[in-house]
């Protein structure tokens, strides 16, 4: 599992399994999002193709299911990745062009995003060791690395989010 949550109501959920890989996407602004209807309610179709085995994934409190604007999904056995048929009405985003964008295939790609947006300077050799070696049971994170990366937050906090989320952190 992998989120990214970036404080201000928008979320990007991507839960891996040996059947395949879904990522759920909440953009708070959107048309989409079921706040916005009269009726709290999935937009019609985000869900609607997914394979059950892998909508069974998002079956937990943590990852709020019906707080989705978009899914995308991929089979393990699958060459390409799927999105529901959902009509997105003229002037509306789903969000997935900017919570999509937030995935950086580089340490130093996503320092330089955290720079700007977070007006830090995060130690790109922790997030590189994020990045290269993270691995929950051989590499986790540690509270070490948690006050290199923002000595102001509360790192016990973060290992108990890190634990909800289905991630492990380390008290080292």
């Amino acid at each position: 599992m992998a989120k990214i949550d970036n404080g201000a109501g928008d979320h990007l959920i991507m839960l891996f399994s040996p059947e395949g890989a879904i990522l759920k996407g909440f953009d708070h602004e959107s048309g989409l999002s079921p706040h916005a209807q009269d009726e709290y309610k999935v937009w019609q179709g985000i869900y609607d193709d997914v394979p059950k085995d892998l909508l069974s994934l998002l079956d937990n409190d943590a990852i709020e299911q019906d707080d989705v604007t978009f899914c995308i999904w991929r089979t393990s056995n699958d060459p390409k990745w799927h999105k529901g048929n959902v009509e997105i009405p003229e002037g509306e985003s789903d969000g997935s062009d900017f919570l999509l964008g937030c995935i950086f295939d580089t340490p130093e790609d996503f320092a330089e995003f955290a720079a700007g947006y977070f007006e830090c300077s995060p130690s790109l050799d922790v997030v590189a060791q994020i990045y290269n070696n993270f691995s929950i049971t051989d590499s986790p994170i540690t509270e070490e690395m948690i006050h290199i990366l923002n000595p102001d937050c509360d790192a016990k906090e973060v290992l108990q989010e890190l634990e909800l989320s289905g991630l492990r952190g380390s008290l080292h």
